[in-house]
């Protein structure tokens, strides 16, 4: 948790040393997750799938660099993921800190394009089983948890905008195993799309 807070601090730091050439973005969408299991004691190179509806809310600030039409954006997000199955119901939630590189390639006047790629720390808040109509409920994370609170994910997408407002979309691979059990892998990873508006 100190480090989440330190990279917090400095990206904080960052921008406010410059704030006349930052951009201030407040934005959600949706983002589904999907786990993939692989039970590495049988050998099993097919694992097992979990789909997750996901959701997500957030802000950043986009700095734009010395070089014309490059900029860095970080923030914070929350994200929710929720899936129900055999009269249970899963429920994780996230923050997210993305800093991701971008290109600003303008089209028009009022029209700009900007791919973008870079990293994104996750810490899971909390992730638990509940049953809908019984008292069973289950920890993911803690000392008797099955997972990992932390995540890291690499991301790329792209961005389009009009005046103040923002339509983007991209994909994220988680690259470690948030696996706690041995013989067991576990990465998440999945597509997502928000809309953004610049303050």
């Amino acid at each position: 948790m100190k480090k989440v807070f330190a990279i917090v601090a400095l990206i904080a730091a960052m921008f406010v040393a410059d704030n006349a050439q930052a951009q201030i973005v407040a934005y959600l969408g949706y983002a589904p997750e999907k786990f993939k299991t692989i039970d590495t004691y049988n050998n099993s190179s097919s694992g097992s799938y979990y789909q997750y509806q996901g959701f997500f809310l957030g802000g950043a600030y986009n700095l734009k660099l010395p070089v014309k039409g490059l900029g860095v954006a970080a923030g914070g997000q929350f994200r929710l993921n929720t899936r129900s199955h055999n009269a249970m119901t899963d429920t994780q939630l996230l923050f997210d800190i993305p800093i991701l590189a971008n290109y600003a390639i303008p089209v028009s006047k009022n029209i700009t394009v900007a791919p973008f790629a870079g990293p994104m720390l996750s810490f899971a808040l909390m992730g638990q089983t509940k049953g809908k109509n019984t008292d069973y409920k289950q920890n993911w994370y803690g000392e008797h948890g099955s997972l990992k609170r932390f995540n890291l994910y690499g991301v790329v997408g792209a961005e389009a905008s009009y005046t103040k407002f923002m339509l983007f979309l991209g994909y994220r691979f988680g690259f470690v195993d948030i696996d706690k059990l041995n013989g067991y892998k576990t990465r998440t990873n999945g597509f997502f799309v928000g809309l953004g508006y610049s303050l």
